[in-house]
Protein backbone atom coordinates (compact mmCIF):
# COMPACT_ATOMS: atom_id res chain seq x y z
CA UNK A 1 0.00 0.00 0.00
CA UNK A 2 1.45 3.06 -0.83
CA UNK A 3 1.74 5.46 1.90
CA UNK A 4 0.86 9.50 1.43
CA UNK A 5 1.54 12.97 3.19
CA UNK A 6 -0.61 15.40 3.44
CA UNK A 7 0.38 18.39 4.27
CA UNK A 8 -0.78 22.06 4.54
CA UNK A 9 1.71 24.83 5.42
CA UNK A 10 0.41 28.38 5.84
CA UNK A 11 3.04 31.19 5.44
CA UNK A 12 3.87 33.57 8.15
CA UNK A 13 5.13 36.82 7.66
CA UNK A 14 7.83 36.49 10.00
CA UNK A 15 9.95 33.50 10.85
CA UNK A 16 8.81 32.07 14.11
CA UNK A 17 10.55 32.11 17.04
CA UNK A 18 8.97 29.43 18.79
CA UNK A 19 7.57 26.25 17.00
CA UNK A 20 5.13 24.07 18.72
CA UNK A 21 4.46 19.95 17.78
CA UNK A 22 1.25 18.61 18.35
CA UNK A 23 1.45 15.19 17.66
CA UNK A 24 -2.87 14.05 17.05
CA UNK A 25 -4.19 10.66 17.16
CA UNK A 26 -7.82 10.15 16.77
CA UNK A 27 -7.98 13.53 17.41
CA UNK A 28 -11.00 15.16 15.56
CA UNK A 29 -13.31 15.56 18.72
CA UNK A 30 -11.16 18.27 20.17
CA UNK A 31 -8.38 18.92 17.94
CA UNK A 32 -10.40 22.91 16.77
CA UNK A 33 -10.81 23.34 20.80
CA UNK A 34 -7.56 22.48 21.38
CA UNK A 35 -5.73 24.27 18.79
CA UNK A 36 -7.39 27.67 19.50
CA UNK A 37 -6.68 27.02 23.03
CA UNK A 38 -2.77 26.24 21.92
CA UNK A 39 -2.36 29.77 19.81
CA UNK A 40 -4.65 32.08 22.71
CA UNK A 41 -2.01 30.92 25.05
CA UNK A 42 0.85 30.93 23.17
CA UNK A 43 -0.03 34.66 21.80
CA UNK A 44 1.11 35.63 25.26
CA UNK A 45 4.75 35.33 24.30
CA UNK A 46 4.23 38.28 22.05
CA UNK A 47 6.37 36.90 19.27
CA UNK A 48 5.73 34.86 16.31
CA UNK A 49 5.07 31.25 16.11
CA UNK A 50 3.84 28.22 14.78
CA UNK A 51 2.02 25.27 15.43
CA UNK A 52 2.72 22.02 13.67
CA UNK A 53 -0.50 19.33 13.73
CA UNK A 54 1.08 15.88 13.23
CA UNK A 55 -1.65 13.53 12.45
CA UNK A 56 -0.51 10.20 13.26
CA UNK A 57 -2.28 7.91 11.02
CA UNK A 58 -5.42 9.11 8.70
CA UNK A 59 -7.81 7.76 10.24
CA UNK A 60 -10.37 10.14 10.58
CA UNK A 61 -10.61 13.75 9.46
CA UNK A 62 -8.28 15.45 11.65
CA UNK A 63 -6.49 17.02 9.10
CA UNK A 64 -9.42 19.02 7.51
CA UNK A 65 -10.61 20.16 11.21
CA UNK A 66 -7.34 21.75 10.98
CA UNK A 67 -7.06 23.30 8.00
CA UNK A 68 -10.37 24.74 8.51
CA UNK A 69 -9.36 26.63 11.12
CA UNK A 70 -7.88 28.81 8.32
CA UNK A 71 -4.92 29.99 10.51
CA UNK A 72 -1.71 30.80 8.79
CA UNK A 73 0.05 30.21 11.97
CA UNK A 74 -1.02 26.56 11.64
CA UNK A 75 -0.06 24.05 9.76
CA UNK A 76 -0.95 20.06 9.05
CA UNK A 77 1.15 17.39 8.50
CA UNK A 78 -0.39 13.81 7.71
CA UNK A 79 0.34 10.05 6.66
CA UNK A 80 -1.63 7.42 6.52
CA UNK A 81 -0.45 4.74 9.19
CA UNK A 82 0.12 5.02 12.45
CA UNK A 83 4.08 4.72 13.20
CA UNK A 84 4.13 6.47 17.07
CA UNK A 85 4.17 9.60 18.79
CA UNK A 86 8.75 9.28 18.56
CA UNK A 87 7.76 9.33 14.82
CA UNK A 88 5.54 12.12 14.77
CA UNK A 89 7.77 14.51 16.67
CA UNK A 90 10.10 13.46 14.43
CA UNK A 91 8.50 14.58 11.56
CA UNK A 92 7.49 17.82 13.32
CA UNK A 93 10.28 18.64 14.14
CA UNK A 94 11.90 18.27 11.09
CA UNK A 95 9.33 20.88 9.36
CA UNK A 96 10.09 23.16 12.39
CA UNK A 97 11.43 26.71 11.59
CA UNK A 98 11.54 28.30 15.03
CA UNK A 99 14.64 29.15 17.22
CA UNK A 100 13.11 27.22 20.03
CA UNK A 101 11.14 23.83 19.42
CA UNK A 102 9.03 21.79 21.38
CA UNK A 103 5.82 19.40 21.80
CA UNK A 104 3.02 19.13 23.20
CA UNK A 105 0.07 16.47 23.54
CA UNK A 106 -2.43 17.31 21.17
CA UNK A 107 -5.46 16.39 24.34
CA UNK A 108 -4.14 18.82 26.34
CA UNK A 109 -3.75 16.38 28.93
CA UNK A 110 -1.01 19.43 29.98
CA UNK A 111 -2.18 22.95 29.96
CA UNK A 112 -0.10 24.73 27.26
CA UNK A 113 0.87 27.63 29.44
CA UNK A 114 3.78 25.63 30.46
CA UNK A 115 5.11 26.42 27.06
CA UNK A 116 5.04 29.96 27.69
CA UNK A 117 6.75 29.66 30.75
CA UNK A 118 9.46 27.21 29.35
CA UNK A 119 9.88 29.94 26.52
CA UNK A 120 10.73 32.46 28.96
CA UNK A 121 12.95 30.66 30.81
CA UNK A 122 15.25 29.57 27.48
CA UNK A 123 15.09 33.43 26.83
CA UNK A 124 16.29 34.78 30.43
CA UNK A 125 18.70 31.86 30.88
CA UNK A 126 21.78 29.71 29.51
CA UNK A 127 20.10 26.52 29.43
CA UNK A 128 19.55 24.25 26.76
CA UNK A 129 15.91 22.85 27.28
CA UNK A 130 12.94 22.92 29.60
CA UNK A 131 10.80 20.21 30.41
CA UNK A 132 7.50 20.07 32.21
CA UNK A 133 7.65 18.00 35.51
CA UNK A 134 4.82 16.50 37.40
CA UNK A 135 7.52 16.16 40.56
CA UNK A 136 7.80 19.70 40.57
CA UNK A 137 6.69 21.10 43.78
CA UNK A 138 4.68 23.90 42.08
CA UNK A 139 2.62 21.59 39.96
CA UNK A 140 -0.95 20.50 40.35
CA UNK A 141 -1.58 17.08 38.97
CA UNK A 142 -4.67 14.68 39.24
CA UNK A 143 -3.85 10.97 38.21
CA UNK A 144 -4.23 7.23 39.38
CA UNK A 145 -1.61 6.07 42.31
CA UNK A 146 -1.06 3.12 40.20
CA UNK A 147 0.56 5.37 37.60
CA UNK A 148 2.41 7.37 40.66
CA UNK A 149 4.25 3.73 41.65
CA UNK A 150 5.30 3.24 37.61
CA UNK A 151 6.40 6.39 37.10
CA UNK A 152 8.40 6.68 40.05
CA UNK A 153 9.97 3.60 39.28
CA UNK A 154 10.71 4.16 35.71
CA UNK A 155 12.50 7.36 37.22
CA UNK A 156 14.77 5.11 39.80
CA UNK A 157 15.57 3.09 36.98
CA UNK A 158 16.15 6.43 34.64
CA UNK A 159 18.70 7.51 36.96
CA UNK A 160 20.42 3.85 37.39
CA UNK A 161 21.00 3.30 34.25
CA UNK A 162 21.24 6.24 32.34
CA UNK A 163 22.23 8.84 34.81
CA UNK A 164 19.86 11.73 33.24
CA UNK A 165 19.45 14.45 36.13
CA UNK A 166 15.54 15.06 35.69
CA UNK A 167 13.11 13.77 37.22
CA UNK A 168 10.00 13.36 35.05
CA UNK A 169 11.13 12.40 31.46
CA UNK A 170 8.14 11.21 30.45
CA UNK A 171 5.35 14.55 30.43
CA UNK A 172 4.34 15.35 26.99
CA UNK A 173 5.73 18.87 27.55
CA UNK A 174 9.14 20.22 26.13
CA UNK A 175 10.80 22.98 24.68
CA UNK A 176 14.33 23.13 23.30
CA UNK A 177 16.65 25.35 22.22
CA UNK A 178 16.92 24.22 17.79
CA UNK A 179 20.88 23.35 17.98
CA UNK A 180 19.93 20.60 20.58
CA UNK A 181 17.32 19.09 18.45
CA UNK A 182 19.30 19.75 15.24
CA UNK A 183 22.34 17.51 17.67
CA UNK A 184 19.94 14.81 19.11
CA UNK A 185 16.96 13.76 16.14
CA UNK A 186 19.34 12.29 13.40
CA UNK A 187 20.56 9.57 15.81
CA UNK A 188 17.46 8.48 17.33
CA UNK A 189 15.68 5.13 17.06
CA UNK A 190 12.83 4.94 19.42
CA UNK A 191 9.91 5.80 17.12
CA UNK A 192 7.11 4.82 20.22
CA UNK A 193 7.45 4.17 23.90
CA UNK A 194 10.58 5.61 25.25
CA UNK A 195 11.51 8.76 23.16
CA UNK A 196 11.36 11.39 25.40
CA UNK A 197 13.64 9.68 27.15
CA UNK A 198 15.65 8.86 23.90
CA UNK A 199 16.12 12.82 23.41
CA UNK A 200 17.14 13.85 26.97
CA UNK A 201 19.56 10.87 27.42
CA UNK A 202 21.32 11.74 23.67
CA UNK A 203 21.18 15.54 24.50
CA UNK A 204 22.90 15.02 28.02
CA UNK A 205 26.06 13.11 26.28
CA UNK A 206 26.55 15.55 23.71
CA UNK A 207 26.84 18.44 26.55
CA UNK A 208 23.63 19.64 26.37
CA UNK A 209 22.83 18.53 30.04
CA UNK A 210 21.21 22.33 31.16
CA UNK A 211 17.91 21.49 31.76
CA UNK A 212 15.18 23.01 33.63
CA UNK A 213 12.09 21.69 35.21
CA UNK A 214 8.61 23.84 35.07
CA UNK A 215 5.23 22.93 37.02
CA UNK A 216 2.70 21.46 35.24
CA UNK A 217 -1.26 21.44 35.09
CA UNK A 218 -2.00 17.89 34.55
CA UNK A 219 -5.45 16.21 34.31
CA UNK A 220 -5.36 12.85 32.63
CA UNK A 221 -8.44 11.97 30.04
CA UNK A 222 -8.74 8.77 29.62
CA UNK A 223 -11.01 5.69 30.58
CA UNK A 224 -10.56 2.74 32.21
CA UNK A 225 -7.48 2.29 34.47
CA UNK A 226 -5.29 3.52 31.25
CA UNK A 227 -2.54 1.13 32.13
CA UNK A 228 -1.14 -1.12 30.06
CA UNK A 229 0.92 -3.50 30.80
CA UNK A 230 2.21 -4.07 26.87
CA UNK A 231 3.56 -0.59 27.35
CA UNK A 232 4.92 -0.94 30.49
CA UNK A 233 7.25 -3.95 28.94
CA UNK A 234 8.14 -2.04 25.80
CA UNK A 235 9.18 1.28 27.87
CA UNK A 236 11.35 -1.05 30.07
CA UNK A 237 12.98 -2.22 27.38
CA UNK A 238 13.28 0.49 25.36
CA UNK A 239 14.55 1.91 28.49
CA UNK A 240 17.40 -0.59 28.62
CA UNK A 241 18.26 -0.79 25.08
CA UNK A 242 19.38 3.35 25.32
CA UNK A 243 21.25 2.52 28.65
CA UNK A 244 23.36 -0.65 26.34
CA UNK A 245 23.95 1.82 23.38
CA UNK A 246 25.12 5.20 25.73
CA UNK A 247 27.31 3.02 28.42
CA UNK A 248 28.30 -0.02 26.44
CA UNK A 249 28.48 0.99 22.44
CA UNK A 250 28.84 4.14 22.50
CA UNK A 251 26.36 4.09 19.50
CA UNK A 252 25.27 7.57 19.13
CA UNK A 253 28.44 9.00 19.31
CA UNK A 254 29.85 6.57 16.13
CA UNK A 255 26.35 7.39 14.87
CA UNK A 256 26.82 11.06 15.09
CA UNK A 257 30.72 10.79 13.63
CA UNK A 258 29.55 8.67 10.93
CA UNK A 259 26.76 11.13 10.12
CA UNK A 260 29.25 14.06 9.88
CA UNK A 261 31.46 12.21 7.46
CA UNK A 262 27.96 11.73 5.56
CA UNK A 263 27.74 15.89 5.75
CA UNK A 264 31.00 16.49 4.47
CA UNK A 265 30.29 13.85 1.23
CA UNK A 266 27.42 15.80 0.34
CA UNK A 267 29.51 18.45 -1.51
CA UNK A 268 29.18 22.06 -1.62
CA UNK A 269 25.42 22.30 -0.53
CA UNK A 270 25.09 24.12 2.56
CA UNK A 271 24.23 21.60 5.71
CA UNK A 272 21.83 23.94 6.64
CA UNK A 273 19.85 21.99 3.61
CA UNK A 274 20.07 18.03 5.20
CA UNK A 275 16.79 17.85 7.12
CA UNK A 276 16.77 17.00 10.50
CA UNK A 277 15.05 12.95 10.68
CA UNK A 278 16.33 9.96 12.10
CA UNK A 279 19.38 9.02 10.06
CA UNK A 280 18.60 5.21 11.19
CA UNK A 281 14.93 5.23 9.98
CA UNK A 282 15.61 7.48 7.26
CA UNK A 283 13.88 5.00 4.51
CA UNK A 284 10.67 4.99 6.51
CA UNK A 285 10.43 8.48 6.52
CA UNK A 286 11.24 8.74 2.50
CA UNK A 287 8.30 6.22 2.27
CA UNK A 288 5.74 7.81 3.91
CA UNK A 289 6.62 11.09 2.93
CA UNK A 290 7.01 11.00 -0.77
CA UNK A 291 8.43 14.38 -2.31
CA UNK A 292 8.27 16.24 0.98
CA UNK A 293 11.39 19.26 0.81
CA UNK A 294 11.91 18.12 4.25
CA UNK A 295 12.89 14.80 4.43
CA UNK A 296 15.17 14.53 0.99
CA UNK A 297 17.28 11.48 0.55
CA UNK A 298 21.28 12.21 1.60
CA UNK A 299 23.74 9.68 -0.19
CA UNK A 300 26.13 7.88 1.95
CA UNK A 301 24.07 8.60 5.51
CA UNK A 302 24.44 5.36 7.86
CA UNK A 303 20.98 3.69 7.81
Amino acid sequence: MRHVLSATTCSVTEAPHLSLVLPAYRAAAFIEENVRTVNSVLEELGRPFEVIVVVDGAIDDTTARVRGLGDPRVSAIEYGENQGKGFALCVGVAHARGRLVGWLDADLDVHPSVIVAAAHLLQEHEIDAVVGSKRHADSQVEYPAVRRVLSLGFQMLVRAALRVDVRDTQTGAKLFRREVLDTVIPLLLIKRYAFDLEVLAVASLFGFDRVEEVPIQLDYRFAGTGIDSEAVRRMFMDTLAIAYRVRLRHWYVRQYAALQRARVNVGDGPVADLPTVPASNLAVFQALLPDDPAIEGRAGEPV
